[in-house]
């Protein structure tokens, strides 16, 4: 038993560690982003408050490793000693209050992968799935919880008791059934929201599968899951489920943050943009001349003012977001485009679609261009123009 609680308290904490720098890396790549601590966004906020229950996972998994608890066999709980019946009931409570803060955990990592998924394709089709996928989610942690808390063992009490009479009140089958069903099918779903948004985007074939292995990652939270209900339903009376909890948990936090943390590591390694490095052979080096001619472009639906401005450049992951939402901007829509920085000084320029053609004007000399049939077709979401000065 000793063995175990030294074995788990170190799997436990270095995963805790890794997780949480992945986090710290994702807010910093935020912040490079940005500019600023104060421009987070609801999945970033939502990812902090995932800190707060995964420290609840870490600590209440170290403390059910160190006690026993009501899951024992009838006569076995009826046996026990004082010491040991205390440490049974006080280990029960605290397997409750893991099992609580493990759902919270990973439905709260669940709101922030579709956050991330309704950015991506905002403004196309699959934007519906999103919502589907996500009210599916919202209905599985209502259900999960509303069964877990009130139907599968009453009274309630009978979660810590010694011994427990229901076996559903020690052994939790009914509550595990329920939530793998409504955890693992909802993390399948989520899997195959990315798959039409990379077929269908311009990315070369490199990056496709570069950001198929990154939005695959999910598979391992998927595997972790499996395995935790497989040592629970096959090893009774034993805690080695418990290493499954705490992996699970610990995966899935840090399945939400690799992809977002793409900014930090071009900056500490001088990386190129992960668009332009995909432009053409030259990699970072091809491309470090021609970005200082570049500025970043804000565009506004003039449509939706309340949308969010969306930079092109130097966001990192999302600028393989939008290029792969490319079709954002419909036919009848009006953009309207400004230099980032400097107020907008010594340039300006605006492209403009209506139902009676499209034209773009990209620099002072350049004319306008009429619209011919197929770039009625052609919706621009991403723009870069290039400022040349004298």
């Amino acid at each position: 038993m000793a063995d175990f609680v030294d074995s788990i308290a170190i799997e436990s904490w270095v995963l805790y560690t890794v997780a949480l720098l992945l986090v710290f890396c994702r807010l910093t790549s935020k912040r490079l982003v940005t500019q600023s601590w104060r421009k987070f966004q609801s999945d970033d906020y939502i990812m902090m408050l995932v800190v707060v229950t995964f420290t609840g996972t870490i600590v209440s998994a170290n403390e059910c490793a160190r006690n026993l608890s009501n899951w024992l066999p009838l006569d076995v709980a009826e046996s026990l000693s004082p010491a040991d019946a205390r440490s049974a009931i006080y280990g029960s409570k605290m397997t409750m209050v893991l099992e609580e803060f493990t759902l919270t955990t990973s439905w709260l990592v669940k709101a922030c992968f579709l956050i991330m998924y309704s950015r991506l394709t905002l403004g196309l089709g699959q934007h519906i799935i999103v919502k589907i996928v996500g009210a599916y989610c919202v209905v599985g942690y209502v259900v999960t919880q509303v069964l877990y808390l009130g139907v599968w063992c009453r009274p309630i009490e009978q979660y810590w008791a010694l011994p427990a009479y229901n076996v559903q009140c020690s052994s939790y089958y009914h509550h595990m059934i329920t939530a793998t069903t409504f955890n693992i099918s909802s993390d399948v779903m989520m899997l195959f929201i990315p798959v039409p948004l990379l077929l269908g985007s311009k990315l070369p074939l490199k990056r496709k599968l570069l950001l198929s292995g990154v939005f695959s990652l999910g598979i391992f939270v998927v595997l972790c899951a499996v395995l935790n209900r497989y040592y629970n339903f096959t090893h009774e009376y034993n805690p080695i489920f418990l290493s499954w909890y705490v992996a699970e948990t610990a995966t899935a936090v840090m399945v939400a943050n690799i992809p977002l943390c793409w900014p930090l590591v071009r900056y500490l390694f001088n990386m190129g943009s992960f668009i332009s490095s995909s432009r053409g052979g030259g990699g970072n080096s091809g491309n470090s001349a021609n970005m200082s001619h570049h500025k970043p472009i804000y565009m506004r639906n003039k449509r939706m003012p309340g949308a969010e401005r969306l930079p092109n450049m130097d966001f990192g992951m999302s600028e393989s977001e939008e290029r792969i939402a490319g079709t954002y901007w419909k036919p009848e829509d009006q953009l309207e485009l400004r230099p980032v920085g400097d107020s907008g000084k010594g340039w300006t320029s605006k492209v403009g679609a209506g139902n009676t053609g499209m034209s773009a004007v990209h620099n002072h000399h350049e004319p306008v261009r009429p619209c011919t049939d197929a770039d009625e077709n052609i919706i621009l979401k991403t723009v870069e123009v290039e400022q040349r000065f004298s």
